[in-house]
Parts: C-alpha cells; sequence; structure tokens
C-alpha cells in the first residue's frame, strides 16, 4: 500500500528565495509522510518520521517539490481548513479552527472523516500512533474519490451514512447523507453484521446493523445501516 515519496530538501534555508542553498533530494516511504504546508514566503515544509533518527522532524522543502506532492501516486492530496463545529484544533495550519488554510496530507492516514452540519468534513487522521483532529472543507465523498480513482490499491472505503461512532453515541444528522462517512482500510480492524442490538434499539435504530472497529488510538466503532457489502466491497 505505501509508496514512494520524493522531496527536494533545503539543507540551510537563507529564508529568502531559496537561492544560493545547498539542496538534498530525499525519499521516504508513504507510511512516514505525516504532513505538508506552506510558511511565510518561498518556504514550505513537510513533516515526516525520519528512519535515520528514529523521529519526527520537519524539513524545509523547494515549492516545486511541494507543488508535486500531490502527484505521488494518488497517496497525498491537498486540503483547505476549516472553521469546525466541534473545536477540533491540530490540524498544522495556523489557526486551523477559526480560519482557513491549505495543506497536504497523506489519505492513508485518515482513520475516518465523516460529514458535519456545514457540508465538511471532521477527520480523525492517525500518524505514528498518535491521534490528530481537524476540520477539512472536502466531504467523505471527495476524498474517497482522490483515493480510489489514482490509487491501484484501494486505501478508503465508499461514503456511507454513518448513524453511530464508537457505539451509542449519535453523530449530528447531516453524518447520515449519503456523503456521511469513510475510513481508511489501513486501520481496519475487523467488521460484521449485528441484528437487533439492545444499544443502537435504545437509539432508535433497529433491524441489521454493519459494525465497523478501527485499530486507532481510541478504539473507534462504526455502526451504520449500510449493507457491509456497500461498505467494504467483496464481504
Amino acid at each position: 500500500m505505501a509508496s514512494a515519496i520524493r522531496f527536494q530538501e533545503v539543507i540551510n534555508n537563507n529564508g529568502t528565495a531559496l537561492t544560493g542553498n545547498t539542496l538534498r533530494v530525499t525519499a521516504i516511504s508513504s507510511d512516514h509522510f505525516k504532513w505538508a504546508y506552506s510558511g511565510s514566503g518561498t518556504n514550505r515544509y513537510v513533516e515526516f518520521y525520519d528512519e535515520q533518527i528514529g523521529a519526527e522532524r520537519v524539513a524545509t522543502i523547494t515549492t516545486g517539490s511541494y507543488a508535486a506532492l500531490t502527484g505521488t501516486s494518488g497517496t497525498l492530496t491537498q486540503v483547505t481548513s476549516s472553521v469546525s463545529g466541534v473545536g477540533k484544533q491540530d490540524a498544522p495550519v495556523s489557526g486551523v479552527s477559526t480560519a482557513t488554510g491549505t495543506f497536504i496530507v497523506n489519505i492513508e492516514n485518515i482513520a475516518v472523516a465523516y460529514l458535519t452540519d456545514a457540508g465538511s468534513s471532521n477527520v480523525e487522521y492517525v500518524f505514528n500512533g498518535k491521534k490528530y483532529d481537524f476540520a477539512i472543507t472536502s466531504t467523505p465523498t471527495a476524498l474517497s474519490t482522490v483515493a480510489t480513482t489514482n490509487n491501484a490499491v484501494k486505501t478508503l472505503c465508499v461514503a456511507f451514512p454513518l448513524t453511530f461512532i464508537s457505539n451509542n453515541r449519535v453523530l449530528n444528522a447531516s453524518a447520515s447523507g449519503a456523503a456521511g462517512c469513510i475510513f481508511s482500510f489501513k486501520n481496519l480492524k475487523s467488521a460484521g453484521i449485528i441484528a437487533d442490538d439492545r444499544r443502537f434499539i435504545d437509539a432508535g435504530v433497529t433491524g441489521v446493523v454493519s459494525e465497523i472497529y478501527l485499530d486507532t488510538p481510541d478504539n473507534l466503532v462504526l455502526a451504520s445501516t449500510t449493507a457491509l457489502t456497500t461498505i467494504v466491497p467483496g464481504f
């Protein structure tokens, strides 16, 4: 599922036009790519896990390398942060909870994204065992399309109406729309079909329910009345 990501790292950044700097071509696995974003002027940054030092670090890269990142085998895509209705503020863009900014994410790290009342997405993003929460303007359907049309290996499921997240906590009404939710197959722990579960009946949903367990730091459980064969093709 992983692909190679290549960029030109600026070694001795002079902070201006990036002229007269030493450049080093660096290649990493997409598994080690956290996210990338713009700074002031021509400064562009990538955050990633560096195998050589055994820790995460930030690299300054050229503008050309930054622009090329979203063409990396469909693994990476640029998203726009938005005002979040649930106070999520962990995105790498300054003031993400109150302002708009763009950054590049690895769609394989999107554990789950679900529709908000405003038509954007709340995202749970998992990298290197740590969970990040932020809101973006892309819908779950848009994110799923990015993954399925550009990748030979399907990394995200289809968008489906989501009724529950984390057992019986009901999401807002918009989350049950056609573009309600997606999750990454990278984080799929198990999935099954359960009928007439008391947890869901008490919350007003009866009949057969699809349950999806995700391998995330908070061990998310998703539930939907959509058939599991739609959510996980070939089930």
